[in-house]
């Protein structure tokens, strides 16, 4: 067998193989390997601003992600770890294709690194990855949306120092793009060279490319909507560079920077607008908690009458710093019911890097390491195709359920349970009405049709009566927080090649099928049991009628080779114990403790010492096994009393013991053993207070109100009390950038975990209690309680300079708007949030085993100037019993 050959049945992709095999340009005059329909459909504009394909009329919905390889910090992290680029976007296209998504949105700093400064198209790597990624999405059936001036730096974050860019996305600042003559003679000349420049893999000049669709003109330009003739000019002098190529692509033009440009781009020759959507921010830092789901209920802006009949399509959205399953759908949902056509979210994670989340900090997105998150994208790409443009669903929660689809943030659940699919993010007890009518199973965990104890995504694709493809991939395993700093050295989530049990019922695959290995070469084929059968990360053939020939089948499955199958090598790192414990325990009451301990090999076994602060040394108990990583131990009521308590973990294997979370060798009761931190959990009464909010402890973990676009992070002193000494929060009203004062400044810090540590006697809590001083005379802070649905309770407490502690009965609480913190992007209008429906009337009240978050938040009286009105806070209790 050739070497081509074999290659190809090892990767299931001849194309990939080609372009490994050949110099730059040798696919040119090679077809591409086919792989389904490519994407070559056409696309027009009908009057009402309706984007149809040509051949049937029918209506354009096309989901996907932002993919940044060729150029930038996906470019140089794909070099920090040695990995053949070329490679890299053949597989994650396939990943692409897997997931159903049909879009791409080719984010090329062409302006920084596929230039010089005069905007001559330069021929060098970042042209040819740019022209190999189009190749590779076409094959797939991926159409494209490119965007090929990005203004930002592409050096961000990891190479400011390098000054080696020839770039004139370096030479002009990005509020003189759109104003500076030369400026705009740059843009000219890269767009008419990059439109003209003939794809050395296709054969096809770029301007006539099928599979690019729209073309953005540029990304996030700075406005300048107060000179309406200047801007109608620079978007038509761009229009006009492209039609001057012969370029009949639909061109279109960012407006979510401000919305006060709307006007021009109505009066230009752009054909429609883009928009961005981040609803929790930005670069938080770490992972966020909490529901998210009231801030997606609407984009108000889509709606605004004066761009009616333009076309609107997403270029980059994502719910950045969140791991959640709910979201993806549920924006999707909001996209269609806003007339989007098109939604890329920003950015997908390459499969060599995703293990570090390496390129992008605060975006975590991949087919493997993410996989609950990975099939909300799935489904948010289902609900582009299936759910009807304009259709309104109402406000969360009502709205949880759309057509097929269900979210839910209290089971971190996604799903689609319709008659030909049953897709879900999660373990589901939802059923599909009619099995024997599916033609796709895909899931993470179980559900009545598929019983699975590992942690990666699968997927069950119908390919005749009887006979299914099965495609199982890695567990994937978080072992620290995703969205810290990242490192090229560090992995954050792992992948873990392990053998599971999976169980299959489907009606047309009885208890005694075949399981035939397609990935492993000499695998025999198995027979389920009872439907149930030992499996490892690969693609099988599941046949009722025993083992098939492959060349009986379909040679491809959407725009997958039948065999074709992706998966990281793992990465090694140090074990890991991450400690699910409670922010509180009850005194007096059984306690279960559980932790997920990450190893190559499963420890022999593992002990939870234990011991209140403050004594020299730990008691300990076994642990046991609760499930593939889990541990867990419970500890008698009898052996918890009032007040802190250490915990570590000591995990044994092979005769020697590591305890964390140091980690340390050694056992704490070793005369030579140090320890090198411990887990802190409080034993507390049920009528102990409940500290919601510690200044010293929980100023970084505040989200507060924006001021300005780049305001990302809160205006905010730490001091100490003059009364205790103790740290207290110092917040004043700050003024917006043009010096106008804000009408609410907001601190919000959830405290979800602290309130659920209580259990069932939260329902007994009484009163807030504050401590605090105003910064001058007759200053008034509001505190309220906010729930996971929205609806808020607050009152406000009138304060002078001296210190002091206000009692707030809860009963003397009310429903009151709240505020969405971290606070979304574009724009203000998910600002406020209101009472849910049904919620705030009379008889109603805060649910405290329902609150989420604690939110401090000024809000001055008229008159009071910017930058005098303020308070310092040291912290807020939650009391029971009696409030004296």
């Amino acid at each position: 067998m050739s070497l081509r050959r074999r290659l190809a049945r090892a990767t299931g992709h001849l194309g990939l193989v080609a372009g490994l095999l050949g110099a730059p340009g040798v696919l040119a005059a090679q077809a591409l390997a086919p792989v389904g329909r490519p994407a070559d459909r056409a696309v027009v504009l009908d009057p009402a601003g309706v984007v149809r394909w040509k051949d049937d009329r029918r209506e354009v919905t096309l989901f996907g992600a932002n993919y940044v390889l060729p150029t930038a910090s996906d470019y140089r992290a794909a070099g920090y770890l040695g990995q053949d680029r070329k490679q890299m976007i053949a597989e994650d296209m396939a990943h692409f294709a897997r997931m159903g998504w049909d879009g791409i949105r080719l984010t090329f700093w062409g302006d920084w690194e596929a230039a010089d400064s005069a905007g001559n198209l330069l021929q060098n790597d970042h042209l040819d990855l740019f022209d190999w990624l189009i190749a590779r999405a076409r094959e797939r059936g991926i159409y494209m949306l490119l965007s090929p001036i990005q203004l930002y730096n592409a050096k961000w974050p990891d190479a400011l120092q390098d000054t080696t860019a020839p770039g004139f996305g370096r030479r002009w600042p990005r509020e003189k793009m759109g104003t500076d003559p030369a400026a705009i003679r740059a843009q000219v000349t890269y767009l008419t060279q990059l439109l003209n420049h003939v794809n050395p893999y296709t054969g096809v000049a770029i301007k006539d490319e099928p599979g690019i669709v729209f073309l953005e003109l540029i990304n996030e330009p700075v406005h300048h909507p107060e000179d309406l003739d200047g801007s109608i000019r620079y978007i038509n002098t761009l229009t006009d560079a492209v039609r001057a190529t012969g370029c009949q692509k639909l061109v279109f033009y960012n407006i979510s920077q401000d919305f006060r440009i709307g006007e021009a781009i109505r009066r230009s020759k752009a054909q429609g607008i883009t928009f961005g959507w981040y609803p929790s921010g930005l670069n938080s830092g770490h992972e966020l908690p909490g529901n998210f789901l009231r801030a997606v209920d609407d984009y108000p802006d889509m709606r605004r009458l004066e761009w009616a009949k333009l076309p609107r399509i997403v270029y980059e959205f994502d719910t950045p710093d969140i791991r959640d399953a709910t979201l993806y759908p549920a924006m999707a949902r909001t996209y269609r019911s806003v007339g989007t056509q098109f939604a890329a979210m920003f950015a997908y994670d390459m499969l060599r890097t995703a293990s570090r989340n390496l390129a992008w900090q605060t975006h975590f997105l991949n087919l493997v390491y993410t996989p609950t998150k990975a099939m909300g994208g799935i489904l948010a790409a289902e609900a582009m195709r299936r759910l009807p443009r304009g259709e309104r669903y109402g406000a969360y929660p009502a709205n949880t359920r759309f057509g097929d689809f269900r979210v839910s943030y209290e089971e971190n659940q996604a799903e689609l349970v319709a008659k030909d699919a049953f897709l879900y993010a999660n373990t589901t007890r939802s059923a599909p009405p009619d099995p024997a009518s599916l033609t796709r199973v895909a899931g993470v965990g179980s559900s009545p049709v598929v019983r699975y104890e590992g942690q990666g995504i699968y997927f069950l694709d119908r390919l005749r009566p009887g006979v299914w493809r099965l495609e199982v991939y890695p567990d994937a395993v978080p072992i620290r927080d995703p969205f810290e700093q990242p490192q090229p050295g560090k992995v954050v989530t792992r992948a873990f090649y392990r053998a599971h049990v999976m169980t299959v019922t489907l009606p047309d695959l009885t208890g005694g099928f075949s399981v035939q290995p397609l990935t492993a070469d000499g695998a025999p084929a198995a027979t389920a049991q009872g439907g149930s059968f030992t499996i490892r990360p690969g693609v099988y053939l599941l046949a009722a009628a025993g083992p098939v020939d492959p060349a009986t089948l379909p040679a491809t499955v959407g725009h997958l080779r039948l065999a074709e199958f992706h998966a990281p090598t793992p990465d090694s790192a140090p074990p890991a114990v991450l400690a699910h414990l409670p922010a509180a325990l009850l005194a007096g009451q059984d306690a279960e403790l559980r932790a997920d301990i990450v190893t190559d090999t499963p420890p022999d076994s593992a002990t939870l010492f234990f011991r209140p602060l403050g004594r020299p040394w730990f008691d300990g108990t076994r642990m046991r096994r609760a499930g593939t990583d889990g541990w867990a131990a419970t500890l008698g009521g009898d052996k918890l009393h009032d007040g802190p308590y250490e915990f570590l973990i000591g995990v044994h294997q092979a005769g020697k013991t590591l305890t964390f979370p140091g980690p340390v060798a050694g056992q704490p009761w070793e005369w030579n053993w140090t320890t090198r931190g411990t887990w802190t959990v409080d034993v507390v009464s049920p009528t102990t207070p409940l500290r919601l909010f510690d200044a010293g402890a929980d100023v970084g973990h505040l989200a507060w109100t924006r001021v300005g676009d780049g305001g990302r992070t809160g205006r905010f002193q730490v001091t100490l009390s003059t009364l205790t000494g103790a740290p207290a929060l110092r917040v004043l009203i700050p003024a917006n950038d043009d010096g106008s004062r804000l009408r609410d400044y907001t601190a919000s810090l959830v405290i979800r975990d602290r309130i659920q540590g209580r259990g069932a006697t939260i329902g007994a809590a009484t009163a807030l209690r504050v401590r605090l001083r105003g910064l001058g005379a007759q200053q008034a802070l509001q505190v309220a309680l906010m729930e996971d649905d929205g609806t808020t309770w607050a009152a406000a407490i009138e304060v002078d300079s001296t210190w002091g502690e206000a009692v707030i009965p809860l009963s003397l609480l009310q429903a009151t708007p709240g505020v969405l913190l971290p606070q979304g992007f574009p724009g203000q209008w998910s600002y406020w949030v209101k009472p849910a429906e049904g919620r705030g009337g009379a008889g109603d009240g805060v649910r405290l085993p329902r609150v989420e978050r604690l939110q401090l938040s000024l809000r001055p009286e008229a008159g009071a100037p910017a930058g005098a009105y303020g308070v310092e806070v040291e912290s807020v209790r939650l009391e029971f019993g009696t409030v004296r």
